[in-house]
């Protein structure tokens, strides 16, 4: 059983929401699992507790945030050293096949401006989060959304993420995790 850290940057939530789904996969998938906020680490929070790391974020304006690259390069060392994956989220991954496309031309963007290369990277729909909106946010997203023919009714939130991607995304993570063998002999991740 390993133990696989899935640290995550979010702005309204739904990157949260993921992360604890990853979280809840990676569970079930018989190992054990720590979902930390990488702006509200636990107290004494440290990534060598880990063999195995699952980074998220989402992405705003084309771009990841600076806390995230901060994150990654302050971290750089141990998530070349164990098994690491990345997903990012963005209402561009629900949007058309030039949308999807940039979507993850933003994560190979980042990857390399961090220089990182996770074994597994992944895109997700995220949502549109109207009831998270400030009024100036509410009315810009209102107009993008309508512009990509999305959901405009402010009153709620819409969700776009696909489940069954997220789950297939910790099934390729975890199938990539093998154990090693050690100097010794004794088996470890």
């Amino acid at each position: 059983m390993a133990k696989i850290l899935i640290a995550y940057d979010t702005t309204e939530g739904q990157t949260r929401k993921i992360a604890q789904s990853v979280g809840d996969s990676v569970r079930r998938g018989g190992h054990d699992a720590q979902v930390v906020d990488i702006r509200r680490p636990p107290s004494g929070f440290a990534l060598d507790a880990f063999d195995a790391i699952v980074v998220g974020a989402s992405i705003h304006l084309g771009k990841h945030s600076r806390r995230l690259l901060k994150f990654v390069r302050r971290h750089q060392v141990r998530l070349k050293a164990v098994p690491s994956a990345f997903f990012s989220v963005s209402l561009s991954a629900a949007g058309s096949d030039k949308e999807k496309a940039d979507a993850k031309r933003f994560v190979e963007e980042f990857v390399q401006q961090a220089d990182w290369s996770p074994t597994v990277k992944a895109t997700f729909a995220g949502g549109l989060r109207y009831r998270e909106y400030g009024v100036l946010k509410r009315w810009m997203m209102k107009k993008i959304a309508k512009a990509g023919g999305k959901d405009t009714d402010a009153s709620k939130n819409h969700e776009y993420t696909d489940w069954t991607a997220v789950e297939q995304f910790v099934r390729s993570f975890l199938a990539g995790l093998e154990p090693r063998q050690t100097e010794k002999g004794d088996s470890k991740l």
